[in-house]
């Protein structure tokens, strides 16, 4: 699996190695990657980045362990500003479509790119590729219910609401929008 490009992003999907760089420390990754060294900074009230390093042992690296010929669906991928060759988010995916051919999508952009329209451009980067494989019906995304940003995000991708859930609310995608009427 290779790099997603956009017109002013890359998105990096990170092999096992690369994961167990980012469990050591985002640093040693983007050293070893030959990336400017990133000192990603999150708006919200809570410690997303101590969830997600929570994460990465928990879920994302036995995913990934656990499914070799399919590691890009649960691995985490970097959100790379080309010009900058900086780390300015990360995008994943929770792994291959269930039975009905739907996926869970999440992301997070640091806080000094935000307003930027990045997130957008990754998530619609992102969403492409998901869509290029056959068996992907629909993509949800759950957001906090205060977390408008995000929201917009989604809708400029073409999601629309599909109600409260335990995070906040949930957003689905489907592959043709107009079978989300």
């Amino acid at each position: 699996m290779t790099s997603l490009f956009s017109k002013r992003l890359q998105l990096i999907p990170l092999p096992l190695t690369d994961l167990d760089q980012l469990a050591i420390s985002r640093t040693t990754l983007e050293t070893a990657r030959g990336l400017e060294i990133s000192d990603l900074k999150l708006s919200g009230d809570y410690d997303f980045m101590a969830e997600f390093q929570d994460a990465l042992p928990q879920y994302i690296i036995p995913g990934v362990i656990a499914h070799p010929d399919d590691w890009f669906w649960y691995t985490h991928w970097l959100i790379v500003h080309r010009e900058l060759n900086l780390t300015i988010g990360g995008i994943g995916v929770a792994g291959t479509p269930d039975a009905d051919g739907q996926t869970l999508i999440g992301y997070f952009m640091d806080q000094r790119f935000e307003g930027r329209q990045f997130t957008t451009e990754a998530v619609a980067c992102f969403l492409e590729w998901i869509f290029e494989h056959p068996d992907v019906k629909t993509v949800v995304a759950d957001t906090p219910a205060h977390h408008i940003a995000s929201q917009r995000v989604l809708q400029k991708n073409g999601f629309l609401l599909v109600g409260d859930v335990e995070e906040g609310v949930r957003w689905k995608r489907t592959r043709f929008p107009s079978d989300q009427v």
